[in-house]
């Protein structure tokens, strides 16, 4: 396991010493509950994103990162369990690298906490026109989602399955919410923001974690804070029903959300993960060996396992008239894997597969890693996860499944196509 380095209450920061890499990466990722405020708080960290008082534009902040050997800045929004993520980052060369000696990740470090404890705000305002630039960004990366049908299918089978849960709630909130934001809105999330979110800071490469934390801790001094407790609602067993919509699309998108049968994120996560792998995994995996290439139902289909929430996701696209196939065939495949009907051959594969992916080559998925585990007092690394996946058992696989329970269809049917419409 990796020891935080504890920066202030509900602030901690994760060091991954590395010399392996030529850049360094600096992430701090934010979890609040998610909210009515989520696109205030979506807003907010791209405006922030955006400058900071010492660089108030983007041309001086630009200017900046040049002079950091093209040093770079990037922002998010996600969902993870029933908290919205939000993260602010730079990724710089590493100090050896640099001409005079010069501590580069240290001065990226001091531009990042400008960027957020100190951003271009005059009189409760990051600028009318900035705010105006970034909700019409947020409002087209909307747009952008529900074009892809196939992204489309899946968040509108997530929001009926957790109606009544925040992880059912669009993690930037949406369109209508986005343009009727007020400036005094994003202005309170982001004193919200420093007062009450659980923070993390991950570092990545070769550069003096000591010196950073010591930085973010005068920081966070001057800051009352109340972290925020975040809990996510986990149902054990499922509360089926079934909804359609038509789209003029060529292919319908056939979407299956599953309760995973889970008590918490820590409740056998690995067996699932496995058990999910051999049943919509891989090209070994019974979706992909039996659905797709031997019946030929499916242009695709796979599972996907939403660990922080305890939920199973399978998607496929196909001919809308072969819904009640497909979806029959898909429950008949989940039925084999809980009655062990998978060569031990199958096991290993996907053992291998998984432990292959937690092998993280560049310092953005390692940061990614450490950063998914924000919400967990204890870190574990990536040779730890691998070790505990291949523990597994057949039999705590079959287990595993037999807990899966249908929750929501929903079907994105097929109607005719205008001239001009979207394929996809």
């Amino acid at each position: 396991m990796v020891k935080p380095i504890e920066i202030a209450s509900g602030v901690r920061l994760v060091n991954i010493k590395t010399d392996k890499f030529k850049t360094n990466k600096i992430l701090i990722t934010m979890a609040l509950p998610m909210g009515d405020e989520a696109s205030a708080n979506a807003l907010m960290i791209y405006l922030l994103k955006r400058s900071c008082k010492a660089y108030p534009d983007l041309t001086q902040l630009n200017g900046k990162l040049d002079e950091l050997y093209g040093a770079s800045v990037g922002a998010g929004v996600s969902k993870m369990g029933d908290a919205q993520i939000l993260s602010l980052s730079i990724t710089c060369i590493d100090d050896k690298f640099s001409f005079s000696g010069e501590s580069i990740v240290e001065e990226c470090a001091e531009l990042l906490a400008g960027m957020l404890f100190n951003p271009n705000v005059k009189s409760g305002s990051f600028g009318s026109d900035n705010l105006a630039i970034e909700k019409r960004l947020l409002v087209q990366s909307v747009l952008e989602e529900q074009d892809d049908k196939r992204t489309y299918a899946y968040i509108k089978c997530i929001e009926a399955m957790c109606a009544n849960e925040p992880y059912g709630k669009p993690r930037v909130g949406t369109i209508e919410q986005i343009e009727k934001t007020k400036m005094t809105e994003v202005y309170a999330a982001w004193k919200n923001l420093l007062s009450t979110a659980i923070f993390q800071i991950t570092v990545v490469g070769n550069g003096d974690a000591d010196k950073i934390a010591e930085m973010f801790r005068e920081k966070f001094s001057k800051i009352e804070r109340t972290p925020c407790e975040i809990s996510t609602i986990f149902l054990k067993r499922a509360r089926f029903n079934r909804l359609e919509e038509a789209v003029p699309v060529n292919q319908g998108k056939l979407v299956m959300g599953y309760r995973a049968g889970m008590e918490n994120a820590d409740d056998n996560p690995d067996a699932v993960r496995v058990m999910v792998d051999i049943f919509g995994g891989g090209t070994y995996s019974k979706l992909f060996a039996n659905v797709r290439e031997k019946m030929s139902l499916a242009y695709y289909c796979s599972a996907r396992f939403v660990c922080e929430k305890g939920i199973v996701v399978v998607q496929s696209g196909i001919d809308t008239e072969k819904e009640k196939a497909v979806s029959a065939e898909v429950i008949n495949q989940l039925n084999d894997v809980r009655n062990g009907k998978f060569d031990d051959e199958v096991i290993e594969a996907s053992k291998r597969s998984i432990k292959e992916g937690l092998t993280l080559n560049t310092p953005e998925s390692i940061c990614a890693f450490y950063a998914s585990q924000i919400l967990h007092s204890e870190i574990f690394t990536p040779e730890e996860n691998a070790e505990k996946i291949e523990k597994i058992t057949r039999e705590e696989i079959c287990e595993a499944a037999k807990k899966m329970s249908l929750d929501k269809i929903f079907m994105l049917a097929a109607a005719p196509v205008e001239e001009g419409g979207n394929e996809n």
